[in-house]
């Protein structure tokens, strides 16, 4: 069967057309061959049925041509094609898996090098042109203050929590020789350690299991749309991942996760800073994000590391004019921009590099 990876079934939305025209044969027909003088009430009924039908098949017809070959916008868990077209489209990956241009092994002389480590915020979810992202535009304020003193290392993948990050933050600093990182952290770093059930799972996006999404990409554009959204486990997430924060047990797990990434850091005399990155938006009651971000920081700041939060960089701004669009809540080039001005701020004001 004739299949392309960005543009789905070719075959299928070949079909769509052929019902489409099929329906419009069928009106002509009706208007041309049913006797309407004998029964006019039952061919007004049927001829404005058929009609209607024609012009609602027919925007069906343009929004399926449009997310099947022109929509190219990220959803939250990138399942959608025009969110698949996106990574195509947008993303080019290094050896090391991440989104970033090759690193040399060998560290370059008088460079500092700075690793950035994270999940999806980091990596750029949404954000078309690296150079957008907050750990590049901090990379550009150091090219323009002393040009090739520091090298700055986006080393983040979709999803990554502190538990995956813990093995890569060890293998660049021994492969690749970084002289500091700074450790992005997102509340939901801790999801791995919340218990989840086979009833109730938020990290797993959820299944379209009614209809084979490959077949319309206007139906399945509409179930991200307005479906998923109302489903249990994406009203719910939030709440779940505060339900962790307050349990002692997962937080303690938790801490001693962060603290091995210190540890780790300071065994190879690597200096460790920290970024708390916030939702832009949440649903739920039960999510309080300052204090989730006083519990983060008290964390921080007990074990000698300094630590930039940026909740407040964000207050005053409504979650639309922050995120990339209305079915992802990653934060867009406006919020990257406040977050490198905040770093930059916390971390590297006055600087000798």
């Amino acid at each position: 069967m004739l299949r392309s990876g960005a543009f789905v079934y070719p075959a299928d939305y070949l079909l769509w057309w052929v019902l489409f025209l099929s329906l419009v044969v069928h009106t002509w027909c009706f208007f041309k061959f049913f006797p309407r003088s004998s029964r006019p009430k039952l061919g007004l009924v049927i001829g404005n049925s058929l009609v209607l039908l024609c012009m609602l098949s027919a925007l069906a017809l343009a929004g399926e041509s449009y997310f099947r070959f022109l929509c190219v916008e990220t959803d939250s868990f990138g399942m959608s094609l025009p969110a698949r077209r996106w990574l195509v489209l947008h993303t080019n990956l290094n050896s090391f898996g991440c989104r970033d241009a090759e690193w040399s092994i060998e560290e370059p002389p008088g460079v500092r090098r700075i690793a950035f480590v994270g999940d999806s915020f980091v990596y750029g979810w949404g954000i078309e042109k690296t150079e957008d992202r907050f750990p590049d535009r901090i990379q550009a304020a150091f090219e323009q203050d002393a040009p090739g003193s520091v090298e700055v290392m986006n080393v983040a993948k979709p999803g990554w929590g502190t538990e995956a990050q813990s093995g890569p933050i060890e293998e660049i600093i021994t492969r690749f020789s970084v002289d500091e990182i700074v450790l992005c952290y997102v509340p939901n770093d801790i999801e791995s350690l919340i218990t989840t059930t086979s009833a109730f799972d938020p990290t797993r996006p959820p299944s379209m299991d009614f209809f084979d999404p490959d077949r319309s990409c206007l139906v399945e554009y509409l179930y991200w749309s307005l479906y998923a959204p109302r489903l249990r486990t994406a009203r719910g997430y939030h709440d779940w991942l505060a339900e962790g924060y307050r349990d002692e047990s997962t937080w303690l797990r938790q801490r001693q996760r962060l603290a091995d990434i210190v540890s780790l850091c300071r065994s190879h005399d690597v200096l460790l800073r920290a970024v708390l990155l916030p939702f832009i938006q949440t649903a739920g009651k039960k999510y309080q994000p300052k204090r989730v971000h006083a519990m983060l920081r008290e964390f921080f700041e007990s074990k000698g590391v300094p630590v930039v939060d940026l909740l407040p960089a964000c207050a005053g701004y409504m979650p639309a004019e922050l995120t990339v669009n209305a079915r992802d809540p990653h934060a867009n080039e406006r919020a990257h921009k406040l977050f490198a001005d905040a770093v930059l701020r916390a971390f590297y004001a006055g600087e000798d590099n």
